[in-house]
């Protein structure tokens, strides 16, 4: 890993969470750094030599800032030692630009946790998918299900993941199907221009999360049902509805369309911050424990617990 690379790597923040889960890849790949500069100037600094990448690989590749600069929030909120939730291969997506281990030794990418290495190759591979599909908003969308599941949905052979719907959503403004109207050579929605790249980055991290926003269409605060499976739980609420979100990725076929509960508690012992739970309904306690069991068997932890009030 490059000395940018730990740099980057070193200033992750907890607050900073990926749609994907985050973890360090190991001991051995980020040293400890020690050195008398500042929490703040070590945070300019990672911040200077991000956008110098993204607006590098950018550039060479053709492709707009804001364009890849928003693939790249999405992907891994910019977090160079990002790790991707298990795929049904049992495979993991890594880095910065979330490569999937057999895309990265198609791109003859070496180490995907090293962002010097994985814009560049993130960049070209957008540009080449955008060569093939015609346009930036398929090319998103093959980036994040592949261009094969692409080609099949605009053969008229397969679907589009809700989740890739959504991904091209916060990226260009605009749905799958009208990248799919446009046709070739299609452009984003106009957007407010951003002046530098790290203008832009504080834009996206003010940004509202497309996937939240369309969970909380959805979920009642309360209980509705007396027994619930809880899938995420934690003291954010969007993050545990992240959580949950990412969670459902998986388990759509298990869980079905239920709407899940957001329940709010506070917890006197620690203090009179909320604790929120995402749990699914269930009318009794066998009921919740088959589903918990199928949810199990998915691969996802699940507790079954009793609402209150029930």
């Amino acid at each position: 890993m490059t000395g940018i690379a730990m740099l980057l790597a070193g200033q992750a923040r907890a607050d900073d969470l990926p749609l994907s889960e985050l973890a360090k890849p190991g001991a051995d790949r980020i040293l400890p750094m020690r050195s008398p500069v500042s929490d703040a100037a070590r945070d300019t600094s990672a911040r200077e030599a991000m956008c110098l990448m993204i607006e590098s690989a950018a550039r060479a590749n053709d492709l707009p800032l804001e364009f890849f600069a928003r693939v790249i929030w999405q992907e891994s909120r910019f977090q160079p030692n990002a790790i991707g939730p298990v795929t049904r291969s049992g495979a993991r997506a890594q880095g910065i630009a979330q490569f999937m281990p057999g895309t990265a030794a198609e791109r003859r990418l070496l180490d995907p946790f090293d962002p010097v290495q994985a814009l560049p190759k993130s960049a070209e591979f957008l540009r080449e998918l955008r060569d093939q599909f015609g346009n930036l908003g398929l090319a998103a969308a093959a980036y994040n299900a592949g261009p094969r599941r692409v080609q099949e949905w605009l053969d008229g052979k397969g679907y589009m993941p809700g989740e890739t719907r959504n991904y091209v959503s916060a990226i260009t403004g605009a749905t799958v199907e009208d990248w799919q109207a446009t046709g070739r050579n299609g452009k984003m929605p106009a957007r407010p221009q951003t002046s530098s790249c790290r203008e832009l980055m504080a834009l996206l991290r003010q940004a509202p999360n497309p996937f939240v926003a369309q969970l909380e269409a959805r979920v009642k605060l309360g209980e509705s049902k007396p027994w619930g499976v809880q899938l995420a739980a934690g003291f954010d609420r969007d993050r545990a509805l992240m959580q949950y979100a990412r969670a459902m990725i998986r388990l759509r076929s298990v869980v079905g369309d239920h709407d899940p509960n957001l329940l709010r508690s506070i917890f006197r012992s620690r203090g009179t911050r909320p604790f929120y739970q995402v749990r699914i309904g269930a009318d009794t306690r066998e009921e919740a424990n088959g589903l918990c069991s199928q949810i199990h068997k998915a691969g996802q932890a699940c507790l079954v617990l009793r609402n209150r009030g029930a």
